[in-house]
């Protein structure tokens, strides 16, 4: 479509823009919905400087947006990003896929190394179609997962992992760890060497509920290249925390390990929560297959579409965070 114009929403504008992402609401719900977002972007609580909007024609700012998208930037050199939303039946494709387009290159333009969309299993299947032809393909599908923190498992029969903190492990200890258990893993592959593990670390240290004393390096005595990397987090708005990586490395994988890095995500959790919950890529069975020995119950699912705007080499897979980033 020659006569679309995909831009950075201006800020007199971002009104008329939250109108169209509301679109689909009754007038008086969403009138208020974008008087609080509003109020919400101005005391810092919210940030919209991630909305694009596209416009037919000319750039006059009296010319209400044919389409909104937003996106937010997150720690290590990512993105989340929402399906786009059109304000109008006439092109309504071509306006939704080139939103994508435009927002991809001015996220790619700022800096950004990957850009993440996860669609709930109810979504409107155009809102996958649009990714898909913006240049966010859908990868793969998520599950999300809970257990009850209090119920016990069994003694492990295997020899016990030593468990430690960062700090106690020492930063380099914990980081080379991790490094190791990215080999040949089956969690989210595409996003191997998309960015540095430092930009890695920075994105799992950004998401709420970070804590560094949940950060723990599980070592065995007898054996040097068996390690196991826990990281936990507070999930914000619910009982629960979250593991937000577990990974083994080579010489730890099928050995019992992984039930017992599970084991001391429960020990942790246990004072503080009623739940532990996770996302685990539909593809990885080895990890779907510890969780559902270890007592995890299915609770949904979610699309994840995803573009790789630049390779830094070095870094692992999975997403930034738990369940992402929420809507204002």
């Amino acid at each position: 479509m020659s006569n679309l114009q995909v831009l950075r929403c201006p800020d007199e504008e971002r009104g008329r823009a939250l109108e169209v992402l509301y679109q689909g609401l009754e007038a008086p719900v969403r009138e208020a919905l974008v008087a609080q977002a509003l109020e919400d972007d101005l005391a810092g609580r919210v940030d919209l400087s991630g909305l694009w909007i596209a416009r037919r024609g000319g750039w006059a700012g009296s010319r209400r947006p044919v389409g909104v998208l937003l996106t937010q930037k997150l720690p290590g050199r990512a993105a989340a990003v929402w399906a786009p939303h059109a304000a109008t039946a006439w092109g309504r494709a071509e306006v939704a896929a080139g939103l994508v387009r435009g927002a991809l290159e001015g996220l790619r333009e700022s800096g950004v190394a990957i850009a993440q969309a996860v669609l709930d299993e109810g979504a409107d299947p155009r809102e996958g179609q649009d990714l898909a032809r913006g240049g966010m393909p859908r990868v793969t599908t998520l599950t999300y997962l809970r257990r009850d923190a209090t119920a016990l498992l069994p003694s492990p029969s295997s020899p016990r992992l030593e468990w430690r903190g960062m700090d106690e492990a020492g930063e380099g200890a914990f980081v080379d760890a991790l490094a190791a258990t990215y080999a040949g893993s089956l969690d989210m592959p595409e996003l191997e060497g998309s960015r540095s593990l430092d930009e890695v670390l920075a994105g799992h240290r950004g998401a709420e509920g970070h804590e560094p004393s949940r950060w723990r390096l599980g070592r065995s005595p007898d054996d040097p290249d068996a390690r196991a990397v826990l990281l936990l987090a507070a999930a914000a708005d619910r009982d629960a925390w979250e593991v937000v990586y577990l990974g083994l490395t080579p010489g730890a994988r099928g050995r019992g390990f992984g039930v017992q890095a599970v084991a001391h995500a429960l020990e942790l959790a246990r004072p503080h929560a009623s739940a532990i919950e996770l996302a685990v890529d539909e593809r990885n069975e080895p990890a779907a297959r510890l969780y559902r020995r270890t007592g995890f119950v299915p609770l949904g699912r979610r699309a994840v579409h995803l573009a790789i705007l630049a390779r830094a080499g070095g870094g692992g897979g999975g997403l930034n965070g738990g369940s992402g980033p929420r809507l204002p």
